[in-house]
């Protein structure tokens, strides 16, 4: 982070294209960056190469092969120095993201212990929250005139637990009592409506019995009554005077049935 507040030091101005390089010449040493100096920027190099070099000198003659020769060999050694410079530059300002990246990842790891120290701040606060509160109830039970000890609250957990076990097992025993009676219940039902359905039929066949004698009795009174009219005719036709008063005693045919 040294090298990134020395290229950003608003005081001391920008240092990061006027440092020296180690392998620049000393004509170049005291040349200013910017138009009409020695250390040209990319874009101005771009631009002031061409005409550099071929661009003639106005005191020299046109034709002097040596005073040109001279001359492109003055423009590629600026065009060096200045290309050699700013790379130069460009390494240094590499360098400075690169410290202010691992600064930057320093940062996020130091962000991810912290929040792995606050988890086990809280893991640790929750494990003393239950210290506290299982103290709390050690205290109670300690002030607590009516506790007996240790021994005495297994034996109300062991009464407890064969009042739940006896409790269920009469639940159970209730529910398995109320099926059979539930069963009995349905198989007397449907007994009952047997024995109705037989009691029904029993009737129907009684009454259809009963009708088929009623109708031949009828036929066959008919025919006795018939027969004791005429003989009873034929008696006060015989007998006179006396003989009359006397109501002679029919007998009737019985009925088979």
């Amino acid at each position: 982070m040294s090298e990134s507040s020395d290229l950003f030091d608003s005081s001391s101005g920008s240092r990061l294209l006027s440092e020296t390089p180690f392998f620049a010449s000393g004509s170049s040493l005291s040349s200013l960056t910017g138009p009409g100096g020695d250390d040209l920027s990319i874009s101005e190099l771009s631009l002031s190469d061409k005409p550099e070099a071929g661009q003639p000198d106005n005191g020299a003659p046109p034709n002097d092969a040596e005073e040109l020769e001279r001359l492109k060999k003055h423009t590629g050694r600026l065009r060096d120095e200045k290309l050699q410079n700013d790379a130069f530059a460009l390494k240094k300002l590499n360098a400075a993201l690169k410290s202010f990246s691992d600064a930057l990842g320093d940062v996020g790891s130091q962000t991810e212990s912290v929040a792995a120290q606050l988890d086990q701040t809280e893991a640790l606060l929750n494990k003393y929250v239950g210290i506290l509160s299982g103290s709390e109830e050690f205290a109670r039970l300690i002030f607590d005139e009516q506790w007996q000890g240790a021994d005495a609250d297994e034996e109300i957990i062991a009464q407890e637990q064969r009042e739940a076990e006896e409790t269920a097992r009469k639940i159970e025993v209730e529910r398995v009592a109320a099926a059979q009676r539930e069963q009995e219940r349905l198989r007397r039902a449907e007994l009952e409506r047997v024995a109705q359905k037989e009691r029904e039929q029993v009737e129907r066949d009684r009454n259809e019995r009963a009708a088929a004698r009623g109708g031949v009795r009828g036929v066959r009174g008919t025919r006795a009554s018939m027969r004791a009219t005429r003989g009873s005719r034929g008696v006060r036709q015989v007998y006179g005077g006396a003989a009359c008063r006397m109501r002679p005693v029919i007998t009737l045919p019985r009925d088979s049935a």
